[in-house]
């Protein structure tokens, strides 16, 4: 099962999971709007000189009824840099609107990723609250900026305890 979350993840490393954006927004070109989409709302971005929007689609799962979220939008692109790039310039701009809706940018990890992930939940919330620094490294390994000292961290309980010990 390893082999096959670890291929899953390779699979997806050029791609951008984007939350918000509006259903039917991306028309019948969803790969020509994705390019057109980047390039306006994360300006002023170096995207290389081969920037090329590989894929783009919905989630496979029916439409959603009106007034429910949207769903997600993938996109993959062919140069992982740009990726890095969107990635980090989402980061950069705090907020992103398009048509009155907020949108976020992620990478594009397997469920399994994922849900190893969301077990951080709550203490990303608390390392926030406190303004202590930190990310989340690939797989799932919170890194806590410490003052001058890093710390990484493979549980939520381990990450947890420590914040419990700081008071």
């Amino acid at each position: 099962m390893a082999k096959v979350d670890d291929a899953e993840n390779r699979n997806r490393r050029n791609n951008v999971r984007i939350l918000g954006i509006p259903e039917k927004a991306e028309g019948t070109t969803p790969e020509l709007f994705a390019e057109q989409f980047i390039k306006k709302c994360l300006d002023p971005i170096q995207l290389s000189s081969t920037f090329v929007v590989e894929r783009a689609h919905r989630i496979p799962t029916r439409s959603p009824p009106p007034g429910a979220p949207p769903r997600p939008f993938i996109l993959k692109v062919l140069n992982y840099r740009d990726r890095d790039t969107i990635l980090a310039a989402a980061r950069r701009m705090q907020e992103i609107r398009f048509e009155n809706s907020r949108l976020s940018f992620y990478p594009d990890f397997s469920s399994e990723v994922q849900r190893l992930r969301r077990q951080f939940t709550a203490v990303r919330a608390r390392l926030r609250g406190k303004e202590i620094r930190y990310a989340m490294l690939y797989p799932a390994k919170l890194r806590v900026q410490d003052g001058e000292s890093v710390r990484f961290f493979t549980t939520a309980e381990e990450a947890s305890e420590w914040l419990d010990g700081l008071g």
